[in-house]
């Protein structure tokens, strides 16, 4: 699909929540955390699908502040207690180990001096930003849920940026 692409936290949340349900669900077990995923990858009747996508992406980048935002999610939307939050980031470093995920520190002062990236920093933020600054550098896509305000603005700077709604196959 994507020889290369930026990810941001959204998709890379679901991809750790899939890939730590992957051990319940090869055991017949019910996903345990289908409400904290995007509505495609809730209903289709294969999750490991979605990781098969991502994982068929040659180079993943994505910035620091990504991973940064993945523990305040882990904590906010899977409310884990402590042991299982340990098996949680041990499953997912795994994966990104696996995955061989490239994170890349974006600096807010790169961003500033960068005319491109000036003109979007006040209104979506420095993550956001950054993300869409790597796509723009590395010439690529990037891979997002967010299609109100990060999508958006990355289809006005002329971003190939795919929602992930848009990966995954209609399911009949």
């Amino acid at each position: 699909m994507f020889q290369k692409a930026v990810i941001d936290t959204g998709p890379l949340f679901s991809a750790l929540v899939l890939n730590y349900d992957l051990p319940r669900i090869a055991f017949g077990r019910a996903r345990r955390f289908t409400h904290t995923l995007e509505e495609p990858l809730r209903s289709h009747n294969n999750p490991s699908l979605f990781l098969d996508i991502l994982g068929s992406i040659r180079e993943k980048l994505t910035t620091s502040h990504v991973i940064a935002e993945l523990n305040g999610l882990v904590k906010t939307r899977l409310k884990l207690g402590d042991e299982d939050r340990l098996s949680f980031w041990r499953t997912g470093i795994d994966l990104l180990l696996q995955w061989n995920i490239d994170e890349t520190l974006v600096r807010l002062l790169d961003l500033a001096r960068d005319e491109n990236s000036k003109a979007c920093l006040p209104r979506i933020g420095a993550v956001d930003t950054g993300l869409i600054h790597l796509a723009i550098e590395h010439n690529c896509a990037l891979i997002t849920e967010d299609e109100r305000t990060l999508a958006r603005e990355a289809w006005t700077r002329r971003v190939d940026c795919r929602l992930v709604k848009q990966l995954m196959p209609v399911s009949g």
